[in-house]
């Protein structure tokens, strides 16, 4: 049967979690090539290795970045540009939950860190993913 994803991946948020789940699952449904990003390299190491002992056919890239910073950010995507030449599929899942209390009592650079990497985190993949893939038509 023919796999049900082609292409090269990238998965902020890859090491850990939801973005864990999903780069196993590209990888068992055919992704050859996939991009993991995260804050930390000893996670993002270990999420690799894993992946490349039960798909070893698989290319894991590793980005350490934090998605709340621009220049890290276009810094990983040039790495990726460079490993891989394209891109074909995006899932930015990087995210925060944040201090947990009540609105009223945090501070408000506690909330700009969740806006930082949920929201703008977002936004600052997305745009160097669609300029990588504009490239490529």
């Amino acid at each position: 049967m023919a796999p049900l994803l082609t292409g090269n991946a990238f998965i902020s948020g890859g090491a850990s979690g939801i973005g864990k789940a999903t780069a196993f699952a590209f990888a068992e449904h055919g992704i050859e090539k996939l991009a993991i990003a995260g804050r930390n390299q000893n996670k993002l190491d270990a999420t690799a290795k894993e992946l490349n002992e039960k798909f070893p056919k698989v290319k894991v890239l590793t980005l350490a970045m934090d998605v709340s910073k621009s220049d890290q950010v276009k810094a990983g995507f040039a790495q990726l540009k460079a490993a891989f030449g394209r891109l074909d599929i995006a899932i930015n899942n990087a995210g925060v939950t944040g201090k947990m209390a009540p609105t009223h009592s945090l501070a408000e650079n506690e909330w700009l860190d969740v806006i930082n990497i949920n929201l703008l985190g977002v936004y600052r993949c997305q745009r160097e993913e669609v300029l990588l893939m504009l490239e490529q038509e």
